[in-house]
């Protein structure tokens, strides 16, 4: 598949912006399968696509009567609804697992919006890209919503990082890295470029959630989630 470019990508979310869009339904149709204290104790909404809006998602909520325990949650489009299943749980499903529970009610920029400003913030560092993975997880000390977005090539190498905020809709962080033969290093960064490399390093890897379903499926919810 061949990159396209950012100002294409740009239409096509604009066109698909009506289409699929889970984000705020999220918490009703968790809430519908599962209950409310499911559903208002969402950690993590993961997500990818290809230039369209993903037509499933993957949501962790916290076990509301056992803290430890991490419940993984499948959310598929058929038809004109979304559908709620569980697909694993335990303490382990989620390691590291955001430590604030996602608020949906301040989540006012959805996720094909949210989209749109990478695709800009892409054109802007001249960076093509075939598709997106989506993450929203809430900020550590406002709560707010935030999209982290990894953008990658046709061969998946992911040549940017995007946090955008789901309430306003601004762009928080961006972080490019353009693909480079290996030869092509800087030998002796200066003091500046070493402490904005370290920045962005620690930005991006707070937003590597690490997914153990597969490993694990102890909790009171067992039976439901295995």
């Amino acid at each position: 598949m061949k990159p396209i470019s950012t100002a294409l990508f740009a239409l096509a979310c604009i066109a698909l912006s009506g289409k699929v869009q889970a984000n705020p339904e999220i918490p009703g149709v968790i809430s519908q399968t599962f209950g409310q204290a499911v559903a208002s104790n969402v950690l993590l909404l993961k997500g990818s696509g290809t230039t369209s809006e993903p037509v499933e998602w993957v949501a962790y909520s916290r076990d509301a009567f056992r803290q430890e325990e991490i419940l993984r949650i499948n959310l598929k489009f058929e038809g004109a609804n979304w559908k709620a299943s569980p697909d694993g749980a335990g303490s382990k499903v989620l390691s590291p697992a955001p430590p604030r529970t996602l608020d949906f009610s301040r989540l006012r920029t959805r996720s094909a919006e949210a989209r749109v400003v990478a695709a800009k913030a892409a054109a802007l560092a001249q960076a093509n890209f075939a598709s997106v993975d989506y993450q929203l997880a809430s900020n550590l000390e406002s709560g707010v919503p935030e999209w982290g977005l990894a953008l990658k090539d046709a061969s998946g190498y992911e040549i940017g990082f995007c946090v955008i905020s789901g309430e306003t809709g601004a762009l928080i962080f961006q972080d490019w890295t353009p693909r480079m033969p290996g030869s092509i290093t800087v030998k002796d960064p200066s003091g500046g470029e070493r402490a904005a490399q370290s920045v962005k390093r620690t930005a991006r890897k707070a937003w590597n959630w690490t997914d153990k379903a597969r490993t694990e499926t102890k909790s009171f919810f067992r039976e439901l989630f295995r």
